[in-house]
């Protein structure tokens, strides 16, 4: 399939899904269902492509494979965690000083926003089916970079599970295990993951497949990560500390460590 056609394809399946989560989030009042849907939109994406695009070479059906794994993982880990728990607070406050027409402003500001993020992301897979042939060395090393972010940020995110489980612990900060090392483990690993999809898709005719981890990795470092620590900053005293010694995102040994 050509470039266009296959981002064509895309386009429609994420204007389509934004479309009708924004509707229920209207219905229900949540906004924030959103984040638990943004695997799933390339998971969705994924499966679309296979069903309209003919006979999948290799590289199409692994990287579809790779994505699903990646997707449905972390809307499992995103639902187990916060359906029934209502509007996430940063929501809540945007709703609070959105006025009355907040729930259509929502639409723009948080569904098409967040729906063409995930277009920028997605030019590893729009690479696999656009340049389906070919497997080397730089393929290989793709899928040990992304199976090491999806083990990685499996880890941390069982780590943050059970620690939010601990008695006594919406007072205290995790800062032992994946979390010492960095203050956003899991960001670290979800980023590790489209890097090793852009490795994989990366060729000479699709050197842009790297333009969607690099868009992801922006994500985190400059919107993701700051909004959550501001909000840290407020709950805990103690995230000062935390900063001071945890980097923000790539791991290191702590100073104390070292």
């Amino acid at each position: 399939m050509g470039f266009l056609e296959i981002y064509g394809i895309c386009f429609l399946v994420v204007l389509t899904l934004v479309s009708l989560l924004w509707a229920v989030s209207v219905r229900i009042t949540d906004a924030s269902i959103i984040d638990m849907a943004w695997g799933p939109l390339f998971v969705a994406m994924v499966w679309v492509l296979l069903a309209v695009g003919g006979e999948p070479a290799f590289k199409s059906w692994l990287v579809s494979l790779l994505v699903t794994l990646w997707g449905l993982r972390l809307a499992f880990h995103l639902i187990g965690r916060n359906l029934g728990a209502g509007e996430d607070r940063r929501y809540q406050l945007w709703r609070q000083h959105g006025g009355p027409q907040w729930w259509l402003v929502t639409y723009w500001r948080i569904y098409l926003l967040q729906g063409g993020i995930a277009l920028v992301v997605a030019t590893p897979i729009v690479a696999a089916f656009h340049a389906p042939g070919g497997f080397g060395v730089l393929g290989a090393l793709g899928v040990l970079v992304w199976a090491a972010g999806f083990v990685w940020e499996l880890l941390a995110d069982i780590q943050l599970t059970r620690f939010r489980a601990e008695p006594g612990s919406g007072g205290r900060i995790l800062d032992t295990g994946l979390w010492s090392l960095c203050r956003h483990p899991n960001y670290f690993g979800d980023a590790l993951q489209w890097w090793g999809l852009g490795l994989l898709t990366l060729g000479a005719s699709t050197w842009w497949s790297l333009i969607g981890p690099l868009a992801m990795t922006a994500v985190f470092l400059y919107i993701s990560n700051d909004v959550l620590e501001r909000g840290m900053r407020k709950r805990h005293a103690d995230y000062e500390r935390y900063i001071a010694e945890t980097p923000t995102f790539f791991p290191r040994l702590r100073r104390g460590n070292s």
